[in-house]
């Protein structure tokens, strides 16, 4: 019997020595590429891919932990944008930071995993036009270390992740073929970070410049704060009927000095939520707004970058858009 036994463990001793001693004869580099087809311009789907925030949209891997933790930190889009998340087992935890942004054409994202196993590569997203469509690939790459050697011999990895891709690349066809875009601003305003924070979180300074061209403000409620309520009011112009126009919202998340999230939407003097449609606004225009307002300090000046999200492409999103931007360039105006 002791034979025996000992036989099955040298046996056994073999088989691993084998199966480690194939391992080695892997690559030592590896690449998952998957493409697709979407019936969108190139700079609708970049969109979806330059800010980590609308990942939740589309990813693949995002929809398996529901309780998944998600941090962002540092530029709101593009070159210096950091995600990182930690969830179940299914997703495990990590970090990913955009260090090449090419707008509509190539997105590199440096891709580091630290749980279940540290593990690092690259993650790239290049579009192309193509007639009426655009074809977008995604590529991931990095060195092939034992462990995934190891792995490599009992799963195909490229079939397994592979296939998270290709259901990603469909999501994100869903997404951009559906008339969606965010609106995304980005300024340098001449003046210190704290003075255009302040100028967004205290209703004195939100009242020297809120509204387009031609508008004024009377009136600004904040309560600033994760949960707290705001009410931005603008009054039109003479021959408009200086009719007035109440904008309400809730915090739902702040980084002093670095970011704000929140919900918007059209609301009566009270604060309480108006449906557009009893406004005459076309049924493109959203009830609720999810936006972002973020600040970067560059120098003795302010990057300044404002997102709203989900507008459906068309007339309404196109008004909006502008009057953002008429509101940024008397934001300007002021902070001279």
């Amino acid at each position: 019997m002791k034979k025996v036994i000992v036989t099955t463990v040298v046996a056994l001793g073999a088989i691993v020595v084998a199966l480690l001693g194939f391992a080695t004869t892997k690559p030592d580099t590896f690449r998952i590429e998957r493409s697709a087809s979407i019936k969108a311009a190139p700079e609708i789907i970049f969109a979806h891919l330059n800010d980590f925030r609308s990942w939740a949209a589309w990813s693949p891997w995002e929809k398996l932990d529901p309780a998944l933790q998600r941090t962002y930190s540092g530029a709101a889009t593009g070159a210096g944008a950091v995600y990182e998340w930690k969830g179940n087992n299914e997703v495990g935890a990590g970090r990913m930071e955009i260090l090449e942004s090419s707008p509509a054409s190539k997105l590199n994202i440096k891709l580091n995993f630290t749980e279940p196993f540290e593990a690092q590569s690259t993650s790239e997203f290049t579009l192309t036009p193509e007639g009426e469509a655009s074809k977008i690939t995604w590529a991931m790459h990095g060195p092939n270390q034992f462990l995934g050697k190891v792995m490599s011999i009992f799963v195909d990895i490229d079939n397994h992740i592979g296939k998270d891709f290709e259901t990603g690349l469909s999501n994100l066809k869903a997404l951009a073929e559906s008339g969606k875009q965010d609106i995304v601003l980005t300024r340098v305003f001449d003046a210190p970070l704290e003075a255009v924070w302040k100028a967004w979180t205290e209703p004195e300074q939100v009242m020297k410049w809120w509204g387009p061209t031609g508008f004024t403000s009377p009136s600004c409620q904040i309560d600033f704060r994760e949960g707290g309520k705001f009410v931005f009011h603008m009054r039109a112009p003479k021959e408009m009927n200086n009719a007035d126009f109440y904008t309400a919202g809730t915090y739902k998340k702040i980084a002093p000095l670095e970011y704000i999230e929140f919900t918007q939407g059209l609301s009566d003097s009270a604060g309480k939520k108006i449906n557009p449609a009893t406004m005459g606004m076309p049924p493109d225009f959203p009830e609720e707004i999810p936006s972002l307002l973020a600040f970067k300090r560059v120098g003795d000046k302010t990057e300044f970058t404002a997102i709203e999200y989900g507008w459906t492409l068309g007339q309404m999103r196109e008004m909006s858009k502008l009057g953002l931007e008429e509101c940024l360039d008397k934001l300007a105006e002021n902070l001279k």
